[in-house]
């Protein structure tokens, strides 16, 4: 049995300390929100690769699995799913295009200004105290 869940993430540039994170394109008046990147698994397919593959499918980009970090897991009630959240080390914040969608990369900081989903708010929170502690051990502080 195919057990469905879904991945998403984000990008972030180790030289700039910022994260990729994408618009979706306005269909009305509302304000349209600010969300990471993500979609559900492939029959067979592990979390780390589904989201492998997704930034691949949206970016055209190959992800190496080493640069690849798991921030944590949880059942999505909206999505009735699993969602695995994952963050991948970049070099630079390069520049993507997206055909239907806005993309832009943002400091922690700047994303407390945008509009999020309080379950993708909560994801961009946690992820960050992870990349904060992967920072902390790789450099030996406390």
């Amino acid at each position: 049995m195919h057990k469905s869940f879904y991945a998403s993430g984000f990008l972030y540039s180790l030289k700039t300390h910022q994260i990729l994170l994408l618009q979706s394109q306005r269909l009305d008046n509302v304000a349209s929100l600010w969300s990471m990147l993500g979609g559900e698994n492939k029959e067979g397919e592990e979390a780390q690769s589904t989201f492998q593959r997704i930034i691949n499918e949206l970016l055209n980009l190959e992800l190496k699995r080493k640069d690849i970090y798991p921030i944590y897991d949880y059942f999505h009630n909206t999505r009735n799913k699993i969602n695995y959240v994952f963050y991948a080390e970049v070099g630079r914040a390069k520049i993507f295009d997206a055909s239907r969608s806005i993309l832009s990369w943002f400091s922690f900081k700047e994303t407390l200004k945008l509009s999020f989903t309080t379950q993708t708010k909560q994801d961009i929170v946690v992820g960050e105290r992870v990349i904060n502690a992967k920072w902390r051990l790789d450099n030996n502080l406390e």
